[in-house]
C-alpha cells in the first residue's frame, strides 16, 4: 500500500489550491518514514478551527493549522488528519504579501511535519521545523511550475 492524501469528502479544494501539493506531502512523509497510510487533509474555516483548538488544546480562538497524528496500528492505516483554516490562510497570505497557494501549501506542509513528529515547543525545535517547512514549500512551488 502507498501513501494516499485526500480531502474530506465534504470539502471541495478551492481553485487557489490547484494543484494540491500531494506529491510534496507524500515525499515529505516518506522521507520521514511514513510511507504507508492515509492522511486526511481538511480545509475548513475559522469557526471549525476555533472549535477544535478549544476542544483539543484548550485555547480560545482560531488557529491556522492543527494536526492530529494517529497510531497506525489502531487507526486502520490512517496516519493522521491535517486541518487548515482557509480564513487564516487568506489573512496570513495578505499580511506576508504572498499568494494564497503558497500559504495553503505552507500550512499543509506544517501539518505534515507535525504528523512526522516535528514540533515547535522550543526555540531550537521551532527553527528546525521552520527551516524544513520552508524547504518543502519551495520544493512544492518548484514542482508545480
Amino acid at each position: 500500500m502507498s501513501l494516499r492524501i485526500h480531502f474530506h469528502p465534504l470539502v471541495e479544494p478551492p481553485s487557489e489550491l490547484d494543484p494540491f501539493p500531494v506529491q510534496t506531502l507524500a515525499s515529505l512523509l516518506a522521507e520521514e518514514g511514513l510511507e504507508v497510510g492515509t492522511v486526511n487533509c481538511i480545509l475548513t474555516d475559522d469557526r471549525d478551527l476555533s472549535r477544535l483548538n478549544e476542544r483539543f488544546r484548550a485555547k480560545h480562538g482560531p488557529t491556522d493549522v492543527l494536526a492530529f497524528p494517529y497510531e497506525l496500528n489502531r487507526s486502520g492505516g490512517v496516519i493522521g488528519d491535517i486541518y487548515v483554516s482557509i480564513d487564516r490562510a487568506r489573512e496570513q497570505a495578505a499580511r506576508a504579501s504572498e499568494s494564497i497557494e503558497r500559504e495553503l501549501c505552507r500550512l499543509f506542509v506544517h501539518g505534515a511535519l507535525h504528523l512526522a513528529g516535528y514540533d515547535h515547543d522550543t526555540e531550537s525545535a521551532d527553527q528546525v521545523m521552520r527551516e524544513k517547512q520552508e524547504q518543502w514549500v519551495q520544493r512544492a512551488v518548484t514542482e508545480a511550475v
